[in-house]
């Protein structure tokens, strides 16, 4: 029941009329960001300056930082990467493991720490109609194993997309779909449910440019990776999210003074949907395991 109030409040926000608010932001000076994880796939931490809530292009990682990642007392040494433009390590991150980071620029110290959970395995994922309100919608749902059900527990999702369709100039493009943090409450016993709003009927038949981020068009390539995380990592997520419609800073767990967060958690991946919208069934309360 919770879940599916979610399905409603977020197809309001769908389709809820739009006004245009013009804010006037200040100016502050740059302040470092950090981003760093630890997952059973490697570590990587990138530093960033902060840019203008009205400046859409990311910066490019700062050099010249020492980054160290220790686990027992046990440090290793991170390295930039151009190709990613990155710091990174072939560390890969262990269950029941805290980790701790450090990072030394331009004379400034930051730390962090986070626990790394087990992995959650995914049962399934796929995509449903399911009507509300009217109209349909289409839904996005991942089940998966919850790796302590005993336990309360945090999750971060990301759904990628690969696309080829004529509106994005030729190109292959690829970029995060959609995003978010859960917790597990309100679950099925040892399950982890994800369902996300992603576009309505209407808004795929009309195509219009505004939505064309969202729509899914044939032969889109979608994929999804799910990461456990301690809560800290999930209350930053969880601020970041609320806090950009008024373009407030989230919580970060790194001290120092700095924007950012340190996330250590186990990644697990669906396998690719070659999105087919013809093939995508009726959702029913059947489908809930």
């Amino acid at each position: 029941m919770r879940k599916l109030l979610y399905i409603i409040l977020t197809a309001l926000a769908v389709t809820a009329c739009k006004k245009e608010i013009d804010f006037d932001f200040h100016e502050v000076q740059p302040i470092v960001v950090i981003e760093g994880r630890v997952t059973n796939e490697g570590t990587s931490v990138v530093i960033t300056p902060s840019r203008s809530v009205t400046d859409s292009m990311r910066p490019r990682c700062l050099q010249g930082a020492v980054i160290t990642v220790s686990a027992a007392g046990s440090p290793t040494l991170l390295t930039y990467d151009a190709s990613t433009d990155s710091y990174r390590s072939p560390l890969k991150g262990v269950a029941g493991t805290t980790y701790e980071l450090t990072v030394d620029y331009e004379g400034r110290h930051y730390e962090a720490s986070a626990y790394m959970s087990a992995p959650a395995p995914i049962l399934s994922a796929d995509f449903f109609w399911m009507t509300v309100l009217d109209e349909r919608m289409l839904v996005y749902e991942l089940w998966a194993e919850d790796p302590y059900p005993s336990e309360r527990n945090q999750y971060w999702y990301r759904i990628d997309r690969i696309s080829h369709h004529p509106h994005f100039e030729g190109k292959t493009t690829t970029e995060a779909y959609r995003w978010g943090v859960i917790d597990d409450r309100g679950f099925p016993p040892g399950k982890v449910f994800i369902d996300i709003m992603t576009t309505s009927e209407k808004a795929m038949d009309e195509d219009e440019e505004e939505h064309w981020k969202s729509i899914l068009y044939d032969g889109d390539s979608i994929s999804c990776q799910l990461m456990t995380i301690d809560r800290p990592v999930y209350d930053y997520f969880s601020s970041l999210r609320a806090g950009q419609s008024g373009g407030a800073n989230p919580r970060s767990n790194i001290t120092g003074g700095c924007l950012g967060y340190f996330a250590a958690g186990s990644v697990t991946h669906t396998d690719t949907i070659v999105f087919r919208r013809n093939s995508v069934n009726e959702w029913t309360p059947r489908m809930l395991k």
